[in-house]
C-alpha cells in the first residue's frame, strides 16, 4: 500500500511493534496488581505497610515500570493509599469503613446467591460443590481463605449476571484489606464450611430465596466476629 509520506510503512511497524510492548507492560501490571491483592489478602502486605517500588519488583521479579503502574491503579481503587512522608502504603478501613463494606457485601451477596440459583448450569453447581468438599477446618487461616475466595468467586459466575460479577468484584478488592483474620478463630473455620454448604445446597435446589438467606446470613454471621475481634485489637493507623 503506498502511503502519502516516506518512511510510513516503516512507521507502521515501529506503531505496531510499540502497541505489542504496551500490551505486555500492560499484562505484567495486571499480574502485579493481582499478585499484591493476594498479599494483602492472605496478610503478607499489612494494613499500612509501606511500599517500595524498588522492593515490589525484586519480590516480584519485574521491572519497577509495571510495579509503577499497579500502585497507581491499586491507589485509584483505595487499596493503596499515599500518607505524609511515607509515600504510598497499604491502606487501612475504619470501624465505620468496614460496617459500611459489610452492609453492601451482604445485599450484593445475597443478591448473587438468588441469581445463581436461578442461573446455575450442571457444571457452575458441580464446582461449587468440589469447593464444599474441599473445605477442612485443619487447614491453615491461608487455604482456607484461598478456598473461601474460589468458593465465593464461582457463586458470582453462576450468577450468570456480567454487570453483577463486576459490582463485586469492586466489593471484593476492598475485601482484600480485611485480610483472613476471622480465620483465626477455630469455631469460625467450621461454622464457615457448614454455612457455604448451606448456600451451596440451596443454589444446587433452585431455591433463590433460601439460597439469598443462607448467603446472608453467612456475611452477617462473618460481620458480627470482624467487628467484635477489631474492637480487641484494631489493625487502623
Amino acid at each position: 500500500m503506498d502511503h502519502l509520506f516516506p518512511g510510513a510503512d516503516d512507521a507502521a511497524a515501529h506503531g505496531a511493534e510499540a502497541d505489542d510492548g504496551k500490551r505486555r507492560h500492560g499484562a505484567r501490571a495486571d499480574l502485579v496488581r493481582e499478585a499484591i491483592k493476594t498479599g494483602i489478602r492472605e496478610g503478607r502486605l499489612r494494613a499500612g505497610q509501606r511500599l517500595r517500588e524498588a522492593d515490589l519488583a525484586e519480590w516480584l521479579g519485574v521491572s519497577r515500570t509495571p510495579v509503577r503502574e499497579a500502585l497507581k491503579t491499586l491507589e485509584a481503587q483505595g487499596l493503596v493509599a499515599t500518607v505524609g512522608r511515607e509515600g504510598l502504603v497499604i491502606a487501612s478501613l475504619s470501624a465505620r469503613d468496614v460496617a459500611e463494606l459489610y452492609t453492601v457485601w451482604a445485599d450484593m451477596e445475597a443478591l448473587a446467591a438468588r441469581y445463581a440459583a436461578e442461573n446455575a448450569r450442571p457444571s457452575d453447581i458441580k464446582l461449587m460443590l468440589a469447593i464444599c468438599d474441599k473445605w477442612d477446618e485443619k487447614l491453615d487461616a491461608a487455604e482456607l481463605g484461598r478456598l473461601n475466595h474460589q468458593l465465593h468467586q464461582a457463586i458470582y459466575d453462576a450468577a450468570h449476571n456480567a454487570f453483577l460479577h463486576r459490582a463485586l468484584d469492586a466489593i471484593d478488592d476492598s475485601l482484600a484489606l480485611l485480610g483472613l483474620h476471622t480465620y483465626s478463630v477455630p469455631a469460625r473455620r467450621a461454622e464457615a464450611g457448614l454455612e457455604h454448604r448451606a448456600i451451596v445446597e440451596a443454589i444446587a435446589r433452585h431455591d433463590p430465596q433460601q439460597a439469598a438467606n443462607a448467603a446472608l446470613t453467612h456475611i452477617q454471621t462473618s460481620e458480627k466476629l470482624r467487628l467484635s475481634l477489631l474492637a480487641e485489637s484494631p489493625p487502623f493507623l
